[in-house]
């Protein structure tokens, strides 16, 4: 079997493509959902699961909405973020939300604030938890979560640095220990017109694959303003998306599904090396981080395929947003679901919501007493993204190897609201180390 052909397969039912997940789309049938040691999940006699939301930000809200839409049994119960004002505001907006308010019922007694505020919501009764804290924090969350016995979806990338991409596949290893699913919000993963196009390119569609590319420019930035009285690491945490060691750079946090295209495209085979570079030249001044606003890198895999990938975040900018796979039979453009050359095909009904569907799959697998276990490609198509960070913040072309074992930790010293949040100078090529 060569690469084209190989399947994506994210279930642990071996004989259950994920094509019969995409199919779920509907309401799930009720069932009694055990934990692999075979303690009931459900609490209530109509078989009604409890969810937790760890992180209330926009993503954090949707996927609450979303998990909620996907199963009619479902109710949310508790919320956790490192800050009240965000907290309410989210379940303010849940419960105002069409079709699910009335599944939202969240007491003052199960609303959790500070930075310890997911370790208390693992000691409700909840049976799901969703994690969309910003990324740093999901190897540790996904952890806990995993090792408290409770289904996880976690929300794109899933770490920032090595450390915390090892975590990640050491917990998707317990979750198939435990039966537990860890679905991702790699989304693109579920979504209808993707999955055919990669199929058709999978059956040969363009013969062996040659060369990729992926182009994401656009020209989104945000800053939260500093605040009198907010603590280094509190005005870091709010300006989340600016710092690399809560991010990871937009190239892990926002680039990390074409990343993951390229993934599933290749067979969920991974590049060995990566050369990359990037820079400051929009995103300056005060308040701005130490994140770059651009990267240019090419991937290199065994078999020779080269993946050239660019992405910039600069306003008052063009846009663009292309994947485009070139092939000895033909050309593919991912986002267009067309493929020319020799087997000329194309997708032309809409795109539909991925980011619905895949809580469907979770939802319909569980009720059918089966597990989803999305761990290990979204932690290393995650790593993708930190290889080219680190290859252009240092300058050096990285391996594979390398960046998977590499011993750099972003995390703070301590978790704390006055504890010293990592260094925030702005990596230099050729200065920068990599460690």
């Amino acid at each position: 079997m060569n690469r084209t052909q190989r399947q994506n397969t994210c279930t642990k039912e071996q004989t259950t493509s994920r094509r019969s997940f995409l199919g779920q789309t509907g309401a799930a049938t009720l069932g009694i959902i055990t934990t692999a040691s075979g303690n009931s999940l459900t609490r209530e006699n109509n078989n009604v699961l409890h969810l937790g939301l760890v992180g209330c930000g926009g993503r954090g809200t949707g996927a609450a909405r979303q998990a909620l839409s996907a199963d009619p049994n479902t109710r949310l119960v508790a919320m956790a973020d490192a800050f009240e004002d965000q907290l309410e505001k989210s379940l303010h907006n849940l419960s105002k939300a069409e079709k699910v308010s009335k599944r939202v019922s969240v007491s003052r007694d199960r609303r959790f604030v500070g930075l310890d505020a997911y370790q208390r919501l693992l000691d409700t009764d909840v049976d799901i938890v969703l994690l969309a804290t910003p990324t740093h924090f999901r190897p540790i969350h996904v952890k806990a979560t995993i090792n408290s016995g409770r289904h996880v979806f976690a929300e794109k990338p899933v770490a920032v640095d090595g450390p915390g991409i090892r975590s990640i596949l050491e917990s998707a290893r317990e979750a198939d220990k435990r039966n537990l699913s860890l679905v991702s919000g790699l989304c693109w993963r579920y979504e209808t017109g993707m999955g055919k196009i990669i199929d058709q390119i999978h059956q040969g569609a363009l013969g062996e694959i040659v060369t990729i590319q992926s182009t994401r420019f656009n020209t989104y930035s945000r800053i939260f303003p500093r605040q009198a009285g907010m603590t280094e690491i509190e005005w870091q945490l709010r300006n989340w998306y600016n710092f690399t060691w809560t991010s990871g750079d937009f190239i892990v946090e926002q680039f990390v599904h074409e990343l993951d295209k390229i993934a599933w495209l290749m067979g969920d085979e991974y590049p060995i090396s990566c050369t990359a570079t990037g820079g400051r030249q929009a995103r300056t001044g005060r308040g701005t981080g130490n994140i770059y606003d651009h990267f240019s890198a090419i991937f290199e895999y065994a078999n020779g395929v080269k993946y050239y990938a660019a992405t910039r975040q600069q306003p008052r900018s063009s846009s663009l947003f292309v994947d485009l796979v070139y092939g000895t039979e033909g050309q593919a453009n991912l986002m267009d679901y067309r493929i020319t050359g020799k087997n000329p095909w194309n997708w032309t009904h809409k795109r539909t919501d991925m980011h619905q569907l895949e809580h469907n799959a979770m939802y319909a697998a569980l009720r059918r007493g089966k597990t989803i276990n999305n761990g290990n490609y979204m932690a290393k198509s995650t790593l993708m993204g930190i290889m080219a960070r680190m290859s252009a913040y240092t300058g050096q072309t990285l391996s594979w190897d390398q960046v998977m074992n590499s011993r750099e930790d972003l995390s703070p010293e301590s978790y704390s609201w006055n504890a010293r949040p990592p260094e925030q100078t702005v990596a230099i090529p050729g200065k920068t180390r990599f460690i």
